[in-house]
């Protein structure tokens, strides 16, 4: 199934490949905002809010551009896919796992340092101050961001595929992964137990409390996927 996609994305025209990234970006975020908004009503004794971020009109055309600009990245990596700077591979299962692996690990340290970098006083206001308008949690939440904090991500993201010759599995799994990520860390609630929280395999990864405690404090936890990078750095805030 992964090659006949491979095949269709190849043959797609550029106009159809725009209006494909655009319709399937959207796709993604109404998935991830439904989702937000289905694991805060099932979870709602485990909210990790006083009280949910109010909906303004502002915050709903901030996710729009981010769609929009989540789309251009998307046909910005096609272009270069075309022009033979992206590789994509069809390698043996164990090489696939290492894919998704290097491409988390690789993924999840970028983030930490631009997520740090974006912290400095000097760019904050100009670039992350806006996802920070959102002190709690709302079912766009994940997609309240700058143009410019979108548009680096997409950076980041394009340099990986460029850097490494990469499985189709690999960047899919990734995909469904940071979308998953994504919308638990910005759902407002915990859907882990409590009893699940202590153990420790858990302790090492992203979750929505861990997230939340970040926008209470903006001195910690700016790791996205896993705890390890605030642990190594001396960034994690452990909870009460």
């Amino acid at each position: 199934m992964v090659k006949t996609l491979y095949d269709w994305f190849y043959l797609q025209s550029p106009a159809s490949w725009v209006l494909f990234s655009v319709v399937s970006n959207l796709g993604i975020a109404i998935a991830s905002i439904t989702g937000c908004w289905l694991l805060g009503y099932c979870f709602r004794k485990r909210t990790v809010f006083a009280a949910p971020q109010p909906l303004i009109a502002h915050d709903i055309y901030l996710a729009i551009g981010c769609v929009l600009l989540n789309a251009g990245v998307s046909i910005a990596g096609w272009f270069l896919w075309k022009a033979g700077w992206i590789h994509i591979t069809f390698p043996s299962w164990p090489r696939m796992v290492f894919d998704v692996v290097l491409l988390l690990f690789y993924m999840d340290a970028g983030m930490y340092v631009t997520h740090r970098i974006v912290h400095h006083p000097g760019i904050f206001k100009i670039v992350h101050k806006t996802h920070h308008t959102h002190e709690s949690m709302n079912p766009i939440s994940l997609f309240v961001l700058n143009p410019f904090e979108v548009i680096g991500f997409g950076a980041l993201l394009l340099s990986a595929l460029l850097l490494f010759h990469l499985s189709a599995v690999a960047i899919l799994v990734y995909l469904s992964l940071n979308i998953l990520w994504g919308t638990l860390g910005h759902a407002g609630v915990e859907p882990f137990p409590a009893k699940w929280m202590r153990n420790p395999l858990i302790q090492q990864v992203g979750t929505s409390s861990f997230h939340a405690r970040h926008h209470a404090d903006l001195r910690y936890n700016f790791g996205f996927y896993t705890t390890i990078w605030d642990r190594v750095f001396g960034t994690l805030q452990r909870e009460n």
